[in-house]
């Protein structure tokens, strides 16, 4: 077993580390990998960012929202959170068995005075308190879980980041029997997880390896297409200032089809928005020649 040791909090450049350890590292060890993010929302691979995040909130205090490989719901990630993955062959383990991977989570936690355990097959809780979520997928002949405890994360915040959701999450830091920032436990957890020997299983990432990642974050991880255009398709219905309904089917991201009800002439701004990214910058654009919409009123409309 080895690790990568990645002080990075950039949410995209960590995702492209996970990503390049499972499908393009090639390497014959598995690994586990601990880092911490910034400000950022981390959806499941099959949601919908236009309705499960609370887009005005994102977009006012700049939080990026990205999309990641594995399945299950979105998450709002801050330096006050810890993030592992464990990388493994998957003929060691059976598919979807969560306990193979957080027993050693839920071992350190309970060696450090805190009883820990696993519920509902993949969370960590410590009495009725969630401490955790995790999610798990497979490539090839490999497979990932990838997990996120909450030590000293912003609740408030991220309720006010997810839509019609309040989130049942608690902070581990209540239950520490000894004053210690994110920082520490970070260092902790790794050393525990390697019996003391972090030294000997440092795999350290080369040029090679470097560029790939950057290439593979700024494709994919820093790309609008994959971040919200990977959305299934949906429909929006709402109301522009009593003067026109405006119903829109979006695919991949994309304004597909358009219907308006109204008694003015609205060709032209069908138009307009008909193939047009539900994308901000791309919607001023769309719209900056239609003298008779507000442009930032049509934009909060469809969007917010």
């Amino acid at each position: 077993m080895l690790t990568i040791i990645n002080n990075n909090t950039n949410p995209r450049f960590n995702l492209a580390v996970e990503e390049y350890v499972l499908k393009f590292l090639n390497i014959d060890e598995d690994f586990i990998l601990i880092w911490q993010n910034s400000k950022c929302v981390i959806i499941g691979r099959n949601q919908n960012p236009f309705k499960v995040i609370n887009g005005s909130f994102v977009r006012k205090n700049k939080i990026p929202v990205i999309r990641r490989t594995t399945k299950g719901t979105s998450i709002y990630h801050d330096l006050g959170s810890i993030n592992f993955a464990f990388v493994t062959k998957s003929s060691k383990v059976k598919p979807d068995n969560h306990k193979y991977f957080l027993e050693p989570i839920v071992n350190v936690l309970q060696g450090m005075g805190i009883a820990a355990n696993i519920k509902n097959k993949n969370n960590i809780y410590v009495g009725k308190d969630k401490i955790s979520l995790n999610y798990q997928t497979t490539h090839r002949n490999k497979t990932i879980h990838h997990g996120i405890l909450f030590i000293d994360s912003d609740m408030i915040f991220m309720d006010l980041v997810h839509t019609h959701i309040k989130t049942d999450l608690v902070n581990l830091k209540k239950y520490f029997k000894q004053q210690m920032t994110v920082s520490m436990f970070r260092v902790l957890l790794l050393h525990d997880l390697f019996d003391g020997e972090v030294g000997n299983k440092v795999y350290s990432l080369d040029k090679l390896d470097k560029k790939r990642i950057n290439q593979l974050m700024n494709e994919k991880y820093n790309n609008w297409d994959w971040n919200y255009g990977e959305a299934n398709e949906f429909l929006i219905k709402s109301e522009y200032e009593n003067r026109m309904l405006i119903t829109l089917i979006i695919r991949k991201g994309v304004i597909k089809d358009i219907t308006i009800d109204s008694f003015e002439n609205t060709i032209k701004l069908e138009k307009a928005l008909l193939n047009t990214k539900l994308n901000e910058d791309e919607l001023i654009k769309a719209l900056k020649n239609i003298r008779e919409i507000n442009t930032k009123k049509m934009i909060k409309l469809l969007m917010y």
